[in-house]
């Protein structure tokens, strides 16, 4: 049985190849990791997305079928989830925004998962930063129901909805 070197880490895996997606849960599960999915596709990831819950880190095929998993790494980004491709693409075909994202060539070794996934641990300054974006997004937050009161004092509904629309997606990056 492999060290407990993922204990209680929840890690999404997003993958289309039902053997490979096998293989990497397996070796997560055996080093303690909470696997979430793994899910084939796009659709299935973003609806897992919106389930919410914690993840901490996530491993990911770049070619589901005819798509490219980049939307939900955009996602996961945006929530403070690490990211590592384990991908048969070549590195000059991965667009030049995700080049800082680890990335494993298939076929891809057990330890090399958990390497990398341990690398990408949060270091103290991403926490202090994790933390300065949650603050800002809460004062933004409190900035537009004030803007909200605003708006409907002056009988703007149209702009007091979407204002509403701007904390309601606050509201679910912050849960997510």
């Amino acid at each position: 049985m492999a060290d407990m070197l993922m204990e209680n880490q929840r890690v999404l895996v997003i993958e289309d190849e039902y053997v490979v997606a096998e293989a990497i849960e397996r070796t997560l599960t055996r080093a303690g990791a909470i696997v979430l999915g793994p899910v084939p596709s796009v659709d299935q990831a973003m609806a897992l997305l919106d389930r919410g819950g914690r993840i901490d880190s996530a491993v990911l095929d770049i070619n589901l079928g005819e798509q490219k998993v980049y939307p939900v790494v955009d996602r996961l980004l945006a929530q403070g989830v690490h990211c590592v491709f384990a991908t048969g693409n070549d590195i000059v075909d991965v667009p030049s925004n995700y080049k800082k994202i680890a990335r494993l060539e298939k076929p891809v070794e057990a330890s090399s998962i958990i390497d990398a996934l341990k690398k990408i641990n949060t270091t103290p300054g991403e926490a202090v930063a994790n933390i300065y974006r949650h603050t800002s997004l809460l004062q933004l937050r409190e900035q537009l129901i004030v803007q909200i009161d605003v708006a409907d004092g002056i009988h703007e509904p149209l702009l007091a909805a979407r204002l509403y629309e701007a904390v309601n997606a606050i509201d679910q990056f912050l849960n997510g």
